[in-house]
Formats: structure tokens, C-alpha cells, sequence
């Protein structure tokens, strides 16, 4: 603001006028708002006012009103830069170097072009520091166009690309550009890169932030400036990527509460009232990311904001065998990459990352080349599933599906063995697969259904094993972390439960934080599950000759889809049991 109201002294001492003009520039309170009290006591004065305020802050009602006019200063370009340094320092820059320093913050900008020091040598401060001004994010497939695993979030942004580059050419207006992206997925699926490489191909500035680092700019005025300024840069970069990272943890103001919720609050109302600026925002798109889309305030997600949203998975077997040759590099043969994309069931993008930096560390010690044996080498060791391992793993998918098929609580489309598991990646050892049939209004029964087909695997255990093992539950998406989200949402919500009541709960974090909070919520929850265990092992019991065959025949394949099943039921036709 300094410099451009010095710049506008200077303009107005050239320009005769019998006219006195005085230059307001506002300044910011502890709150990061601008005081609108000091232009309303200049107008008291004999001059004319010129005010300075920033275009990413409103206007207040009592400025708009004294304003005769009203003026957008556009932003920097490398011409007024060319233009002030030849009429300033008298010297001569080129387009590529003005282009190339404008990529720096203003503030440093004009630091190294101060008055007194040689303009080259500011030129050549600033072309040192410039790589890292503002945050770039460096991505080894460059473009969106080169990397793999993305699916739907790829082509949205090779669409955005080509949208943009009509925006540009004048033959479509803004209104007709998505403003807004929601990326959410589990950490390490890529999001980060995905802004990169996106920014790349859209031939786009990149701004890069997260609500963690305006966090730590101190209390809510630094905050809610921190938000501001991130927005004010992705503006003066037009066309700009704006990256915002980890926006579940501003929260849904629906679920603020006691001291910190007046807090909380402002600082959603003031992302929503940033993200709102459409004119303001004309060249901008905003890529927001999360974890946990469920604890994102529903305001955020209207349309007109983040109204796209698009979950990115864990990469699948041609997605990793992609990722294996942008990683490990061409000279990997097919069957190398094969068998690195088997290895790696349940790596994320950053877990390739991670392992190649090992690969390379290797080779520069060793001054050898990659392998897939040094590649698999550096992966986590694996724990073959076979023997007693294989056939208790078997036993419990196999109670899954016999409960499911007894109960009919959908389709079964496939019950697998893993070979192997690398156990820090928390993967299960086995699956089985059904898809819930599309009934319209669902009644009690079917929750309760469902609940026995997730105790299943643990019934199915106590029946056959005569013990029960630790799969069933300890981790998210167990068995029993699901079987209690379903439990909770009858006793709280949806009527089907000892109580009639509603409480609004939306997210797996906030059913978990209930029962942690409500010893009546949690006693009712454990008695439905084991209720319904219990429900669970008398079919076992009814069915336990169905439920071995399929696990002899799960131990010797690894993998049955649904008429598999079918056929290996055959001679087994499914009984009673206390349904």
C-alpha cells in the first residue's frame, strides 16, 4: 500500500491542477480489518481524497457512499515494471526478466529495487530468490497429462485446461469456468501433486497454503489476514491455481460449541465470504483438499464454491505399474512392473515417492542401476498369508458371506485372500464384497442385517476356530467400527433404537466422539452388536459345513467372485438359524 500511494503522489505532482489531493492508505487493525474511520475524518478537510483500499477487502457502506467514483487498479504487468525501471533507474530490462521477478512478492520486489542500489543488482537479488516465490511444487510427472491414478480428477482438470484457454482467447465468459474443486481422500493419494500438476497444464500460477499455516500466524486477526493475503495473491497472479489444503480442520460450524466456537465461526464465515468474491476471483480456481470431507462446513460445497467434489482412491494395479515406471524409471521390464504393482496393493502416491528416494540413495552409494529386486528390497517386508494364517483369514471371510447370502443383504460379488501383506500399510487380509441392494426406505431389520453379516467374520471364527483373532476390529472400517457407526446412527438418529430421539451427527468422527461422551449411547450400541453376534453365530452354527467349503475353496484359489460361491454352495443349501 506504501508504495502505491508514493507512486500516486508522484503521478499527481506532474499532473496541474489547481486541485489538492490527499492520499488515504488505511492501515489494518489487530482484527485485519482496515479502519473506515480515518477516510471518514478526512473528508472533513479542505482536499480532495484520494483512497487506497485493497481490492480483496469490502468496501464499507459509508466509503462507497462518499466515493464519486469507484476504480480497479489492475495488476502489475511486466510492461509497468519495464516501464518504472527505465523511468526510474534509467535502465532497460527484458520482458523474460520483468515476467521472471514479478513472480516475487511486491514487498520484496521493491525491497530490492530500492533507491540508491544499481538496478541490476537488485535484478540479480531477486532472480536468486524468485525459484521459491511464491511455493512451487515440484511433481515428476510435470503435467496432469503424465501422471496416473487420478481417473475422474484428471479429466476435470484437462477439461479446466482447455476452458481456461478459451477464457483467455475471449471465447467464452468466466461465468462458464468451474471455480472450484474438492479433492479428498486418504493422505498420500496425491492431492498436493495433483495442484502442481494441474497449475502446469493450465499454463497457471500456482498459490499453495493450508489452513495449518494460517493457524500459525497467531490469534484471530492474524488469521483472518493470513486468509486475505493467500486470496490477494492468487488475484495479482491471474490465471492462478489456488491450493487449499487441509480444510476439514476449519470444521462445520453446525458443531462448534463452548469457547472456541465465536472463534471458529468467524474464521468459516470469512473462507465464505473470500470464496464469494466472483468478480474478485475472475482468473482464479481454487482447489481445496481434505481427509475428511465429512467434517467440511456444507456451506463450503454450494454451488457457486467447491461445488465439485471428487474423491481420489488409493492407486490400483495399472495405476501402480504406472507409477512403478514414472518412479523406478523405463529399463523395469512389464513382468518387473507386474510384480512391483502386486507388492505395492495399497501404496499411495507418496509411498512411491518415499520408497524411489531410497531406490536412488541406494544407487549413488552402490554406483549400480535399478532393479526390481532393489526396489522390492526397500519396500516393507512382506508376511506371506498361507498355512494356519491362510485358513483363519478363509474361516472369517467366508462367515461374512454365508451371514450375507442367509440374510440376502445384497449381491456378493467376490470373497479373496490377500498372497501378502506389508502390515504397516494397514491393510485386511481379506474381503468380502457385497453391494447393497437399492430398496428405497430401509427398515429396521435391514440395519440390524447388516450389522450380523459385519460380526459375521467374528462369529464364524468362535464356531469354527473355537477362538477369535484381532481382524475383526482395532483399526478404521473394521468390522466393529462399522457394525458401530450403523448401531449408533438407529439409536440416535434414525428412530430404530431403545430411545426416540435425534441428534445431528454426520461423520464417522463425530458418531465415535457420541459414544465417547454418552455412556447410554455406547451401553445401547454394545448390546445391539452382541445381539446380533450372537444372531450372527447361530447361522454359522446352522451353516457350518457351507461356511468351510468356502473357505477350502477361498484357501485354494485366493479369490471368488459371486457365481463361484454360487457353485461351491450348490451342495450346501443354506438353513435357518435364529434370522
Amino acid at each position: 500500500m506504501t508504495e502505491y500511494a508514493e507512486a500516486i503522489r508522484l503521478v499527481l505532482a506532474d499532473v496541474p491542477s489547481k486541485t489538492k489531493f490527499a492520499v488515504v492508505a488505511p492501515k489494518l487493525d489487530r482484527k485485519g480489518n482496515l479502519d473506515a474511520g480515518q477516510v471518514l475524518a478526512e473528508l472533513t478537510g479542505p482536499s480532495s481524497l484520494l483512497v487506497l483500499w485493497p481490492f480483496h477487502i469490502r468496501v464499507p457502506e459509508d466509503v462507497f457512499a462518499a466515493a464519486d467514483q469507484m476504480l480497479d487498479v489492475d495488476a502489475l504487468q511486466p510492461r509497468h515494471l519495464m516501464a518504472a525501471i527505465k523511468q526510474v533507474h534509467g535502465a532497460v530490462v527484458d520482458v523474460e526478466t520483468a515476467t521472471r521477478i514479478l513472480q516475487c512478492r511486491l514487498s520484496t520486489l521493491f525491497a530490492a529495487l530500492r533507491s540508491g542500489r544499481p538496478v541490476f543488482a537488485g535484478v540479480e537479488r531477486l532472480s536468486a530468490i524468485c525459484e521459491f516465490v511464491p511455493p512451487k511444487l515440484e511433481v515428476r510427472g510435470s503435467r496432469l497429462e503424465d501422471l496416473s491414478g487420478y481417473g475422474e480428477a484428471k479429466e476435470w482438470g484437462i477439461a479446466l485446461a482447455e476452458d481456461l484457454w478459451l477464457w483467455r482467447s475471449g471465447r467464452i465468459d468466466w461465468a462458464d469456468v468451474d471455480r472450484g474443486i474438492l479433492l479428498s481422500g486418504p493422505p498420500g493419494t496425491g492431492k498436493t501433486m495433483f495442484a502442481g500438476a494441474l497449475a502446469k497444464t493450465c499454463s497457471a500460477h500456482l498459490v499453495a497454503t493450508s489452513v495449518s499455516r494460517w493457524q500459525s500466524m497467531g490469534h484471530l486477526g492474524d488469521m483472518l489476514a493470513a486468509m486475505r493475503k493467500s486470496f490477494s495473491e492468487a488475484e495479482a497472479r491471474k490465471p492462478c491455481i489456488l491450493f487449499l489444503d487441509e480444510l476439514d480442520s476449519l470444521g462445520d460450524r453446525q458443531s462448534f460449541s463452548g469457547e472456541n466456537g465465536n472463534y471458529c465461526t468467524q474464521v468459516v464465515n470469512g473462507l465464505l465470504e473470500l470464496v464469494d468474491g466472483s468478480e474478485r476471483l475472475e482468473g482464479v480456481v481454487i482447489v481445496g483438499a481434505t481427509n475428511r470431507p465429512d467434517d467440511i462446513d456444507p456451506a463450503l460445497l454450494r454451488a457457486g464454491r467447491l461445488d465439485t467434489h471428487i474423491r481420489i482412491p488409493l492407486p490400483g494395479f495399472e495405476s501402480r505399474k504406472a507409477l512403478s515406471r514414472t518412479y523406478f524409471g523405463p529399463t523395469l521390464t512389464d513382468g518387473d512392473l507386474e510384480r512391483l504393482a502386486v507388492a505395492t496393493e495399497g501404496f499411495s502416491g507418496a509411498d512411491f515417492d518415499r520408497v524411489s528416494r531410497e531406490v536412488r540413495r541406494q544407487i549413488r552409494k552402490s554406483k549400480g542401476s535399478v532393479s526390481v529386486d532393489l526396489v522390492l528390497s526397500k519396500l516393507p517386508p512382506p508376511m506371506a498369508i498361507e498355512g494356519e494364517l491362510r485358513w483363519n483369514v478363509a474361516v472369517h471371510e467366508a462367515g461374512h458371506a454365508v451371514v450375507g447370502l442367509h440374510l440376502d443383504i445384497g449381491i456378493l460379488h467376490c470373497v479373496s485372500i490377500r498372497k501378502e501383506v506389508r502390515r504397516y500399510i494397514g491393510q485386511h487380509d481379506g474381503l468380502a464384497l457385497f453391494q447393497m441392494g437399492d430398496a428405497g426406505l430401509r427398515d429396521r431389520r435391514s440395519y440390524l442385517d447388516q450389522i450380523a453379516m459385519h460380526m459375521g467374520g467374528l462369529a464364524a471364527e468362535a464356531v469354527v476356530l473355537g477362538t477369535i483373532f484381532e481382524g475383526a476390529g482395532g483399526a478404521d472400517g473394521s468390522d466393529i467400527h462399522q457394525a458401530s457407526d450403523l448401531a449408533t446412527m438407529m439409536e440416535v438418529q434414525l428412530g430404530m433404537g431403545e430411545g426416540l430421539n435425534y441428534v445431528r451427527v454426520r461423520t464417522a468422527h463425530e458418531l465415535d466422539r457420541l459414544r465417547r461422551e454418552s455412556a447410554v449411547i455406547a451401553r445401547r450400541v454394545e448390546k445391539v452388536l452382541l445381539r446380533e453376534q450372537e444372531r450372527a453365530k447361530a447361522i454359522v452354527e446352522s451353516n457350518r459345513s457351507a461356511v468351510e467349503a468356502i473357505a477350502r475353496a477361498l484357501c485354494e484359489n485366493g479369490f471368488l467372485d459371486g457365481p463361484d460361491v454360487a457353485r461351491v454352495l450348490a451342495p450346501h443349501s443354506l438353513r435357518g438359524g435364529n434370522a
